[in-house]
């Protein structure tokens, strides 16, 4: 059995005073080559995780072992991590290239293994033809793919990336989301923290299902979904409140249907048996909620999320 490049043991760290917990007795493990989905609402702990792995916050409890020794016992483990910040992390009025080359120097990387490095960068994420161009003239979509370049110029072996995709056009993305994939299929290992359900089901290996601090389930998309098990999911929306819509469902005397999570104006259940459906409606109707649509759903990583969380990645 490989021993993990990367295990996390008892991880907490909280804030303003112990008030706010960001991570409680958090625990993860990573094998090499691993693409690996921190999948998460805001406030679940995603980002704190990401700083702590990359060094920018300290004052924590529990363990970090990277390579089988602790990350913070030698400066040179943290020289073979990558990290992509959700902040862009590059000077504006430089080239991209220049870019590039100004950060790899700061892993003392001979300059003619440097240059050639951030050349094939510059191909791997398409702005080669922009290669000395100021930044500051970017798309948002370009800038986040150069960001991508620059924490894998020192070739991590460890690659972080918190929300990479935020705020860029699909094209952008879809350019993204291979370079990671790919990455993994050279043998770094990849942790990416996401709210799009679509990018991890496309890109890892393996999915974690991150809430308050925890992780509550982490496996293949194929092991997430047998958690929800083989149901029909639907999804109601109409004028209705939660609390209105919750106090129906309980007065609904057949069993097989599961509350998988219920807000103001829409509500998600799981059916054991489809034809419970057309009952389920009429009783509703009964009990006078204004519905206005209800779609069917084969089981998916929404679904499990909500099963687990309770709520959805809007939320």
């Amino acid at each position: 059995m490989q021993q993990p490049i990367l295990e996390i043991k008892n991880l907490s760290k909280a804030y303003d005073r112990g008030e706010t917990v960001a991570l409680a007795n958090f625990n993860l493990s990573l094998n090499k080559g691993e693409v690996l989905g921190l999948l998460g609402p805001n406030g679940a702990g995603k980002t704190t995780l990401i700083s702590i792995l990359s060094g920018t916050l300290r004052d924590f409890s529990g363990t970090i072992a990277f390579k089988g020794v602790d990350l913070f016992s030698d400066r040179r483990l943290k020289n073979q991590i990558g990290i992509v910040p959700q902040e862009m992390a590059f000077y504006e009025d430089l080239g991209a290239l220049e870019n590039l080359m100004f950060w790899g120097g700061l892993y003392s990387i001979p300059e003619k293994e440097l240059k050639k490095r951030a050349l094939d960068l510059l191909s791997l994420v398409e702005l080669s033809s922009r290669a000395k161009e100021p930044i500051k003239k970017f798309s948002g979509g370009m800038k986040r793919r150069l960001n991508v370049a620059i924490g894998l110029i020192h070739q991590p072996e460890l690659l972080l990336l918190d929300e990479p995709t935020v705020g860029i056009d699909v094209q952008a993305k879809v350019s993204i989301l291979d370079i990671i994939r790919n990455v993994g299929l050279q043998g770094t290992s990849v942790i990416f923290t996401t709210h799009q359900l679509a990018e991890v089901e496309q890109t890892c290996t393996r999915i974690a299902i991150m809430d308050k601090g925890v992780i509550l389930a982490q496996g293949t998309l194929a092991e997430l979904i047998r958690i929800v098990g083989e149901k029909e999911i639907v999804v109601v929306s109409g004028e209705f409140t939660a609390n209105r819509f919750s106090e129906a469902i309980k007065k609904l005397s057949p069993n097989g249907v599961e509350i998988l999570s219920v807000a103001d104006n829409e509500a998600h259940l799981a059916f054991t048996n489809s034809e419970g459906i057309p009952g389920m409606m009429q009783h509703l109707f009964k009990h006078q909620l204004a519905l206005d649509d209800l779609k069917i759903k084969s089981p998916n990583l929404e679904a499990v999320f909500l099963k687990l969380t309770g709520r959805s990645l809007r939320d």
